[in-house]
């Protein structure tokens, strides 16, 4: 028996063990990054830098920070890793032994900090030299955004980086002699569009180091990226066949051959040495021989104990989706991180009410005669409506079902027999919550309808919605009669309905005042702080809202005995009081003459919003103040400061409020301090499986993607067919950056612009700023410092674009050599910047001198800056207003605009105010970032001169003052985008003059705000697209061509100069000497001692 038993026991060790091995050996995914050489690839995996044998294998881990540590590229000789790391809190350059080891940091200057994926990433390694000494890398050091990159290197052995002459670059890599490198003039690697054939569609080329010669290589109107070099020929990825493939293209016959035929997924990423390529494809890396041609997929197999995947308890409190009072106020429902918490307002423990990791339940709400909890749950795999009885043990009941699309919050009825809500498919709905019965009530026709609620007798509901003039109004919707009837006309904005507490009357906020405001730098004008709240009584026989008082003298009767309330015995002889219940009376709506019975609240015009209605009045919020407004003293009195929302129990007297992070129940009276009543929300926490998690974000994500995308058919693709091709991949994410990663590939399959994916909830590195001076510094071999090559002007009023060593009491002086940081000496064999980090806005001592010794040395203290990129653009827009000023003699104005929003349209009136005297103007739109849609920007340059006005012995008036009436000309380039897209096309539809350059971005799609993820990632959905009016799709997808094109040549932007300038203020000057601006000068005073001969 017992040799049975260890036969049995042998067989099930055997069986165990053999299962083990069978799931040990499930090939790795989602293996970022890779780079081959010789018998090593390197790669990313889980947020850490792994290697692995070319042929395959067990994969080695080296490298465990928390932060990223990303694109590894291994020398050719084999020794060493460069990559990119956070270890000192911003992302720099590192190199390490290939075997592993202690990295050593070779950059220090302050990187740009985390950016959206879309954005990529700061201080990226590109390639080696041929002899493995330096290391070429990109660094976001450009006067054009944080988002755009320029070449450098640095040595292994120490020192500072040496900038290459392209001023602007996306990936890389170098020739095998090194004297030539291969690069895109734009970069969008990152990018979340594909088969994208817009302004910044990229192509290769090469450009001559020694000789500052480039030559363009590839011309497809696709994209053509990331080239590896070899031999005579560069290899690089093309959509040429609509999915990332590699090709290789000849420097000698030019001749271009296609390599790889994947149609899946796309070709990422790839990289080599000495004769080899690895890229990924699908999550899987491949490996290309490339003098043979030869493909193959390489085994990788990765086991360790990833910290990413593990479960972990974390409070959510960070992560409130949404929140909401119990009937009495005793409690709080809070959504967050997809869980319904119930929180105690004073005593008692915090509950998570469903506890369901890899399900998402959202907008709680409590039933207002407490029976129920309702609440969105993705459960079923779309989200519906569950009802959670209000006791222990309770089981949710699911109330609706066939759903698909977002839900916005919920409202339930008084009597708890409706609840109402709006979802995606724009429409208001009404659910029974007896019969599970939905009823829609109304569609949207021009916004989303989020503004309803019910009468207090539950036989009515009020909301709000735009008619065809873009006004809102007033509507109400009888539910026994399933009928909707306008309540206000569509003369102005009436919005946010609520009934009185009474029923008598429905308040509303509508902008109905016209208060003018002008502008501090011209006769100009808007209208702002047009609303104020409103009642329209229901019936023409409803009392007056607010009534005329009159002081009467009364008359003192005698006191009666107070009466005692009603009690009743129960079975055990204790009394029990019974509370009085309020029966709401019938809501009757008298339609005839309406309009004529709206009564404004005897309040000044503002900005209101959150109104309530409460016993005798109604609480409102403006200007991050919550009021109440008592109706029959007519008193205004601040209710609590500081609120951004506030939310009213069933009964009346307690509120729910948010201010800054914090929630707290108070009541609903004058005079509550800020923080009164405020939540304790230390218990809320759950433990969180990340695999469970990650899974309900991608499909969360997939569905809001659907459900708010700005067309119907996502723009022809099979959409759910790419969930289904992408799911796969789901399983084998690392780290949920490899999870932002995937949403950006589905997102990216529809070919649309504005399509974007925000980070989710991963560990972050603390933020370590290195200070930077505003300079720049050289190298000078003879002497062995470094020296102040150039000061970058600043306005130091402006902390955005102080300029350290510019500023009141430092002397130092361009052409300086740069001795000593806080006392320690400076030389060529460090990076100055190590000596200053973590020294921003703080006093530093820096040592200069004009000669390389220490007599007659000056020392000043000084703050360093965070940034250098805004004194970068200063500088390359002053360049170029001198050049335009230079060229043109004068006669022509230069605006630069660097988006459309808040600095753009700043830029463009502050350069209207400057230059509007010129003869001429040129408007500078080459990386506008975009913003808001520039229809005002437009009109500033379509002003003329209407009329003049003599004024004895003064300069004649003119009205507009500001305005323009000479040439004018933009100029464009594929960094033009959304905002800036749309410029230069009104630009030209006005007639305004021509465009130079090259063609835009073409994202013409807008984001407009859409709901987030569960984790607080987000993904910005296209909400809105363009057309014109022949009912053609425009832009989108393709950019604005100009009328002059004019390439900005790298060879030629590296000597400082610049093509489009020159050609508009070419093209300028020739119709200025061929249509002359007249300067209009005023008439002989009139003599009028007669009759006025002048009249016709």
């Amino acid at each position: 028996m017992q040799k049975i038993s260890l036969k049995v026991l042998a067989l099930s060790v055997l069986g165990f063990g053999f299962g083990l091995k069978t799931n040990a050996q499930e090939e790795a995914r989602l293996m970022r990054y890779p780079d081959i050489n010789k018998n090593l690839i390197a790669f990313v995996y889980a947020g850490d830098i792994w290697t692995v044998d070319a042929n395959g294998g067990e994969a080695r881990r080296l490298t465990s920070h928390p932060g990223m540590e990303l694109f590894p590229k291994i020398s050719p000789d084999g020794k060493w890793i460069a990559f990119s790391a956070e270890y000192a809190g911003s992302r720099q350059i590192f190199v390490m032994p290939s075997t592993g080891g202690t990295p050593k940091q070779l950059t220090f200057y302050n990187s740009v900090g985390v950016m959206p994926p879309r954005g990529g990433f700061d201080d990226v390694p590109l390639d080696w030299t041929s002899d493995s000494k330096n290391i070429l890398f990109r660094a976001n050091r450009t006067p054009f955004g944080d988002r755009n990159g320029k070449y450098f290197t640095i040595s292994i052995d120490g020192g500072m980086e040496k900038p290459l002459p392209i001023v602007n670059g996306g990936f890389a890599t170098l020739s095998p002699d090194n004297k030539k490198i291969c690069f895109t003039p734009v970069d969008r690697e990152f990018r979340t569009w594909k088969r994208y054939k817009g302004g910044r569609a990229t192509d290769l080329w090469v450009y001559d180091l020694d000789k500052n010669t480039s030559e363009q290589i590839t011309d497809f109107k696709g994209t053509d990226q990331l080239p590896v070099w070899f031999g005579d020929n560069i290899y690089f990825a093309s959509d040429r066949d609509l999915k990332l493939n590699i090709y290789q293209y000849n420097t000698n016959t030019k001749a271009l051959k296609q390599l790889t035929k994947h149609a899946d997924f796309d070709c990422m990423w790839p990289s080599g040495e000495n004769g080899q390529m690895v890229y990924e494809n699908g999550g899987f890396l491949y490996k290309l021989d490339l003098n043979s041609g030869k493909e193959e997929k390489v085994p990788v197999f990765i086991h360790f104990d990833n910290p990413n995947t593990l479960s972990y308890y974390k409070n959510v409190k960070d992560n409130i989706q949404a929140y909401e009072i119990s009937p009495t106020g005793k409690r709080a429902l809070i959504s967050a991180r997809g869980d319904i918490f119930s929180v105690p307002a004073e005593n008692g423990p915090t509950y998570n009410l469903t506890n369901t990791q890899g399900v998402r339940e959202i907008y709680p709400r409590w039933s207002p005669d407490g029976k129920y909890i309702s609440y969105y749950s993705d459960a079923s795999g779309e989200y519906e409506i569950y009802l959670l009885e209000n006791k222990k043990g309770a089981t949710p009941k699911q109330l609706t079902s066939g759903s698909s699309a977002w839900k916005y919050d919920t409202e339930w009825s008084p009597d708890s027999k409706y609840i109402l809500y709006f979802d995606r498919t724009l429409q208001l709905k009404l659910v029974d919550v007896q019969s599970g019965k939905t009823t829609i009530v109304t569609h949207a026709d021009r916004s989303e309808i989020q503004s309803y609620s019910f009468s207090p007798d539950s036989k009515w509901i009020t909301y709000d919605k735009e008619g065809e003039n873009g006004l809102g109004a007033v509507w109400v919707y009888n539910i026994e009669k399933a009928e909707n009837k306008q309540l206000t006309d569509d003369r102005f904005n009436d919005g946010a309905p609520v009934f009185s507490v009474d029923g008598k009357y429905i308040y509303f906020i509508s902008d109905r005042d016209f208060n003018l405001d002008f502008s501090s730098f011209e006769f100009d004008y808007l209208y702002n702080k047009s609303a104020r709240i409103y009642a329209v009584a229901l019936n023409a026989d409803a009392p007056k809202l607010f009534k005329d008082k009159n002081d009467v003298e009364p008359v003192k009767e005698a006191e009666k005995p107070a009466s005692e309330p009603s009690k009743e015995k129960d079975k055990k002889g204790k009394t029990e009081e019974k509370p009085a219940v309020a029966v709401p009376k019938t809501v009757t709506i008298d339609f005839e003459g309406i309009n004529s019975r709206i009564t404004a609240f005897p309040m000044r015009s503002g900005d209101y919003r959150n109104l309530v209605a409460v016993d005798g009045g109604l609480l409102y919020i403006t200007e991050g103040s919550l009021h109440k407004y008592s109706i029959d003293d007519k008193k205004d009195e601040e209710v609590m400061d500081g609120v951004a929302q506030a939310v009213v129990s069933a009964e009346g007297k307690m509120m729910i409020y948010r201010s800054g992070r914090d929630l707290g129940i108070a009541k609903v009276s004058p005079g509550q301090k800020s923080g009164a009543g405020r939540l304790n929300l230390d218990d809320m926490t759950m433990k969180i499986d990340p695999k469970k998690e990650w899974a309900q974000i991608y499909t969360d994500g997939w569905r809001i993607f659907r459900d708010y995308f700005y067309v119907a058919n996502m723009h022809g693709v099979d959409w759910k067919g790419i969930k289904e091709r992408y799911s796969p991949l789901v399983k084998y994410v690392s780290h949920r950056a490899d999870l932002d990663y995937i949403l950006g590939e589905i997102i990216s399959e529809t070919n649309t612009g504005h399509s974007y994916v925000d980070w989710g909830d991963f560990e972050r590195v603390k933020r370590v700023d290195t200070g930077l001076l505003g300079a720049d510094l050289v190298a000078d071999q003879a002497s062995g410092k470094y020296r102040i090559a150039k000061i970058y002007d600043g306005e130091n009023w402006n902390e955005l674009r102080r300029s350290p060593l510019t500023e009141q009491g430092v002397n130092v002086k361009t052409g300086d050599y740069l001795l000593a940081i806080n006392g320690t000496p400076v030389n060529l064999n460090m990076n100055p910047y190590e000596l200053l980090e973590n020294s921003v806005g703080k006093m530093v001592e820096i040592t200069v001198n004009s000669i390389p010794g220490e007599a007659g040395a000056r020392t000043s203290t000084i703050r360093p800056i965070s940034s250098e990129l805004e004194l970068f653009n200063l500088n390359w827009v002053n360049e170029r207003r001198a050049m335009v000023d230079k060229l043109s003699g004068g006669k022509i104005g230069y605006i630069y605009v660097p988006n459309t929003s808040t600095d753009g349209n700043r830029e463009l009136f502050r350069g209207m105010y400057e230059f509007k005297e010129k003869d001429a103007l040129i408007i500078d739109d080459r990386y506008n970032g975009g913003g808001f849609i520039p229809d005002v920007m437009t009109g500033l340059l379509e002003r003329k001169t209407l009329s003049y006005w003599q004024r004895n012995g003064l300069s004649p008036m003119k009205t507009p003052d500001v305005a323009h009436n000479g040439p004018k000309v933009m100029l464009t380039n594929g960094y033009s985008s959304s905002g800036g897209d749309a410029f230069p096309y009104y630009f030209r539809k006005k007639g305004l003059g021509k465009l130079i350059g090259t063609r835009t971005w073409g994202g013409l799609v807008g984001m407009s705000g859409n709901a987030g993820l569960v984790d607080g990632g987000y993904i910005a959905v296209p909400r809105f697209g363009i057309f014109d009016e022949n009912e053609n799709w425009i832009i989108e997808g393709t950019g604005v061509s100009p009328d002059i094109e004019v390439v900005d040549r790298p060879e030629q932007l590296a000597k400082g100069i610049d093509p489009c300038i020159e050609k508009a203020v070419e093209v300028l000057l020739k119709q200025l000497q061929e249509n002359p601006v007249k300067k209009v000068k005023a008439p002989a005073p009139p003599d009028r001692s007669g009759w006025n001969e002048q009249m016709k």
